[in-house]
């Protein structure tokens, strides 16, 4: 695990370059560590109250978290340091050609518009759907929510979303740092942390708040289609995709699906077998 995934030439200074070599490292210790720590305070400020502990359902999202990392890892390596794939984009890439936070302010922007009109896709086509249902299955909407999505999903995401880094050629740095601040910034909107409604007002005009995307796991199909920013709530409001309710009623609406709501729904197996068993099991 101590290679780096080069998408970019290493920087000079040594600290900087162990956090480069050491990526993957960094990446596990953030997803796995963040849920941990966001699981506690889940505990100790929760926004929706629950009497039961979850154990069951922390160690299903922990083992597909587990699975998609290391397909995560093997996929970027792979596709990252494929020559006849890099032949394809500029070198120098647009990074080196426009001013440096310009060049960062639009990767963000292309990254975030394009996981938009993908995750709307994953909507609207009956086959990705079934991918990406898995997501949508987990009724107990936690941090560990955030990790819940079949390993098919996580392949394609990687392979769309890789040639728009290939394409601006950006320090690696850039990449990594970006890379963690989006990861972690999923866990928080996933997060069953309460925050309070002028707080919520306020910051689901910058980020994806857990408010703002836990409207989008409502099994009302207005709302499973709506919300569909993954870290940037911009281009829900721009497209008109943006919904919300009373802040009472996020705390209590139920989350999930109409279907696949029994505890034996959400085993490992049945969740990777899930987009191959669809018709078989008579799902919508």
């Amino acid at each position: 695990m101590s290679n780096s995934i080069t998408l970019a030439p290493s920087h000079d200074d040594p600290r900087l370059a162990y956090l480069i070599d050491q990526q993957s490292l960094f990446l596990l210790v953030v997803i796995f560590g963040g849920m941990l720590v966001l699981l506690v305070l889940e505990q100790l400020w929760p926004r929706r109250h629950s009497m039961s502990v979850p154990v069951g359902h922390w160690l299903t999202n922990w083992f597909l978290a587990s699975i998609n990392f290391f397909v995560l890892f093997w996929l970027t390596l792979q596709l990252g340091n494929w020559a006849l794939l890099r032949s394809y984009f500029p070198d120098p890439g647009l990074y080196e050609r426009l001013q440096p936070l310009l060049a960062i302010a639009l990767i963000v922007v292309l990254v975030e518009f394009a996981s938009y009109w993908i995750h709307r896709l994953f909507h609207r086509v009956s086959g990705l759907w079934r991918l990406h249902a898995v997501h949508h299955t987990d009724t107990t909407f936690d941090v560990t929510t955030s990790q819940r999505h079949h390993t098919a999903e996580v392949a394609i995401d990687t392979i769309i979303l890789l040639p728009i880094f290939l394409l601006f050629g950006a320090p690696t740095l850039i990449l990594v740092s970006y890379q963690l601040v989006r990861v972690l910034l999923v866990l928080f909107n996933h997060s069953n942390i309460y925050l309070p409604a002028a707080v919520d007002r306020v910051l689901r005009n910058i980020i994806v708040t857990p408010d703002f995307h836990r409207l989008h796991h409502s099994p009302d199909p207005q709302f499973t289609n709506s919300n569909y920013g993954t870290v940037v709530p911009w281009f829900d409001y721009l497209f008109g995709t943006a919904r919300k309710v009373p802040f009472e009623d996020t705390a209590v609406m139920p989350v999930g699906l109409e279907y696949l709501r029994k505890s034996g729904d959400s085993r490992l197996d049945r969740l990777l077998l899930l987009p191959l068993m669809w018709r078989r099991w008579g799902l919508p």
